[in-house]
Formats: structure tokens, sequence, C-alpha cells
């Protein structure tokens, strides 16, 4: 795993997945040697950057230019670039380009989710798997209800990693990026 204080991040785009959460992911996503990935709304590129090391190949996309860049520096400094394609384009457009692939992860943050999570319904590989990562409570809602209706049987992980923090008077737990992960494989 990438060690968190060693990516390259930004004031600009919102906080990356700490290294415990993309454990987590990679698990429930039963990645093999020759899946496709596609990692929607990017940011920095560490999903990228670990699925890179795993996978086939990893679709890296998100509609900043900035978290493009950031992300194609992270790739290359900690996984196989050589198997990473990145896409800064409009989502929605960038999936319909794709042609074939396994697992979608999804970092539902924009309003255009449930769309984002129909387009890859229809396109994903049977049996492809759909991991949705939010912490917005009513994302999280419209996420398992969307899925539901798309005839899936979501599983929903809360995931909150507390670091210790030493203090005088003991060890304070203070969390470390809640994070919900809704996760469901084709029929």
């Amino acid at each position: 795993m990438i060690n968190d204080f060693d990516l390259l991040t930004t004031c600009d785009i919102s906080g990356f997945l700490k290294e415990e959460i993309r454990s987590i992911i990679i698990y429930k996503s039963d990645v093999k040697d020759s899946d496709i990935i596609l990692d929607i709304n990017c940011g920095v590129g560490e999903i990228s950057a670990e699925f890179s090391k795993l996978a086939q190949k990893v679709y890296s996309i998100d509609e900043s230019p900035q978290a493009t860049t950031i992300s194609q520096q992270n790739i290359k400094k900690h996984g196989n670039i050589d198997k990473v394609e990145i896409i800064n384009d409009d989502v929605l457009s960038a999936i319909d380009k794709i042609e074939n692939f396994d697992i979608a992860i999804l970092n539902a943050k924009n309003d255009n989710y449930k769309e984002i999570i129909k387009k890859v319904h229809e396109k994903i590989n049977s049996k492809g798997r759909m991991l949705i990562l939010t912490n917005i409570l009513d994302f999280e809602v419209d996420t398992v209800n969307k899925l539901s209706q798309l005839n899936y049987n979501p599983k929903i992980t809360q995931i909150n990693i507390s670091n210790g923090i030493l203090l005088n008077k003991g060890i304070k737990m203070e969390s470390q990026n809640p994070m919900t992960l809704i996760y469901v494989k084709k029929r």
C-alpha cells in the first residue's frame, strides 16, 4: 500500500482515501490481473496507482485538469503508469468511449452519481463489480435505491478508521476519512 504521506495532494482537490480504506476497496473488489478498472472521479489518483499494480488496465477519469495532472504524477511515482490511461473529460462521455471493463470504482461526490451508476450498469461486463464511495448520507440512500432499482443487492459497509493522538492525559482516537462503501456484483 502507498503510504498516505507519500501521495502528492493539493488543497484544490477534495481529500484522498486513506491507505486503510484503499486496502478494503482492493479486498472487496476481488481484483484479478486480467481485470480492467474504471476509477471514476479519480482525484489525486491513489486508487488508480494501487490498482495499476494489480489489474490489466486502469482508466483514471476526472473532469478536473488539475486532478488528472496530480493523478499522473502519483501513478508514475507509486504505480505502473504503463497500465493506466488518464482521461480528463466529462465522466459520462468518458465511460461511453470505453468498451470493456470489469470493475468500476466511483467516488460519488457530484450530483450526477445516479446517471454514472446507470451508465456503468449498462456497460460493465457480466459479473462486473461496482464499488461506490461516499460520505454524504443522502448520496448513500439514493445510491442504494438506484442500485436496487437496477436489480442489484447492495452490500453496505461503513468504514471509520481512527488514529490515536498522544495527549498528556492519554490517547485520543480521531476519525480519519469516514466513508461508506456500497458494493454490488452484476448478476
